[in-house]
């Protein structure tokens, strides 16, 4: 069964949105985006490990690597 969560918008401007959860909210909202998900978990393992070996690359969005996807 689907949770609904609920968030407070805290401020917009032209390129960012703030909103809060609360603490109780945190984990279903972290299931929700799918940051539990063991290909999410994975990509950050491989990650983590080019970090470490010095393969960094620069993005200024998001976007850079959707687009490439």
């Amino acid at each position: 069964m689907q949770k609904t969560l609920s968030a407070e918008l805290k401020k917009v401007t032209k390129d960012r949105v703030r909103f809060e959860i609360t603490k109780e909210n945190y984990e279903a909202f972290c299931n929700a985006v799918g940051l539990y998900k063991k290909d999410f978990i994975e990509t950050l393992k491989k990650s983590e490990a080019d970090h470490k070996v010095g393969r960094i690359t620069k993005r200024k969005s998001l976007l850079e690597i959707i687009k490439k996807a």
